[in-house]
């Protein structure tokens, strides 16, 4: 068995899309590159394994920081990695491990859940400040986002979380928290503060949801079907039959759900046309699009032309064609 710990550690500050391939590295130095990696880039572990043979180890790491978030796909062969009292001694800021499980089987230990396999279609979520352990029985890969306790704390995380309990991604908020992760990771590092910045906000609201369900609260899930919704809208404006059924289906609730989840703010409808509206908007003011305004309509769902223009109207106080003529004169 090969053996390696390492003690202090930084996050990864960068802005752009790092990858660690093991395969560029000498057989008999990847282990220790992967032991100085995941601690470098992640927490404190001391990663133990018995799967280096003659083809060496094997293992990739892909790192897309973006804001408070760090983004990271891994994947790698049979291993133990221990994150107990004595890494967490040598942790600074606390933050917590949303782990989805993509391939291959983990055994999962923390205090509060005991031992759990995680399998895919399933997450769980570990905090640094707490010892926990991970055994990969054999080739694995998982998507794993970096969340601050302090940002979770501002979207309203209960005191004490339940953590390192397996948790469906196929339905309800554990299917809006994987849909929001995705959206996440097609993000570029630059791209722009409004899109990064919503999307950022939503997956820290529906983490924090996610955890707040394991005691069953009501209006946390709602935050996340919500959010869930959103994004789902946001991704399918060009669809002329998004509705409230398509997004509920989508999520694998009930219509009365999403309906409830928005009741507390802007209706469905409501949010629905103002995305469709604002980024039509944006095409208006792009000067290098002349497409008909009735087509950049549609392409955003808007088929029928008297509602779009009143409404249109109703949100910009008028009428696209001249939008797009002041947005040029000010160009």
């Amino acid at each position: 068995m090969v053996h390696a710990s390492c003690g202090g550690h930084r996050y990864s500050s960068g802005v752009d899309m790092v990858v660690h391939d093991l395969s560029t590295h000498r057989r008999s130095d990847r282990f220790e590159v992967w032991r100085e990696v995941i601690c470098r880039e992640f927490t404190p572990l001391t990663p133990e394994t018995e799967s280096i043979v003659d083809g060496g180890f094997d293992a990739r790491v892909e790192l897309r920081p973006l804001g408070s978030t760090n983004r990271a796909v891994l994947e790698s062969v049979g291993q133990r990695i221990a994150h107990g009292e004595k890494e967490v001694a040598h942790t600074g800021e606390g933050v917590y491990f949303v782990n989805v499980q993509l391939a291959g089987t983990c055994r999962v230990r923390t205090e509060s859940a005991g031992a759990v396999n995680v399998v895919p279609g399933q997450f769980t979520v570990v905090d640094t400040t707490r010892p926990y352990w991970f055994d990969y029985e054999g080739p694995w890969r998982v998507m794993s986002y970096q969340v601050p306790h302090s940002c979770l704390a501002q979207s309203g995380l209960p005191q004490a979380p339940t953590i390192g309990r397996p948790l469906d991604t196929c339905a309800g908020t554990g299917l809006a928290l994987t849909s929001i992760m995705k959206a996440l990771w097609e993000l570029a590092p630059d791209e722009s503060t409004s899109s990064g910045l919503h999307l950022e906000r939503a997956f820290y609201a529906t983490v924090a949801a996610v955890l707040g369900e394991t005691w069953g609260t009501a209006a946390d899930s709602s935050s996340a079907i919500t959010a869930a919704a959103t994004e789902y809208i946001r991704t399918h404006l060009g669809d002329p039959e998004l509705s409230v059924s398509v997004v509920a289906r989508a999520l694998s609730v009930s219509p009365r759900t999403v309906h409830y989840a928005f009741s507390k703010g802007a209706s469905f409808a409501t949010v629905l046309r103002e995305h469709r509206l604002a980024a039509i908007a944006a095409v208006l003011r792009d000067p290098n699009n002349s497409a008909g305004i009735s087509r950049i309509a549609i392409r955003h769902g808007m088929v029928d032309a008297s509602s779009f223009s009143r409404a249109f109207r109703q949100q910009y106080s008028m009428s696209a064609r001249d939008y797009r003529a002041q947005a040029r004169r000010s160009a």
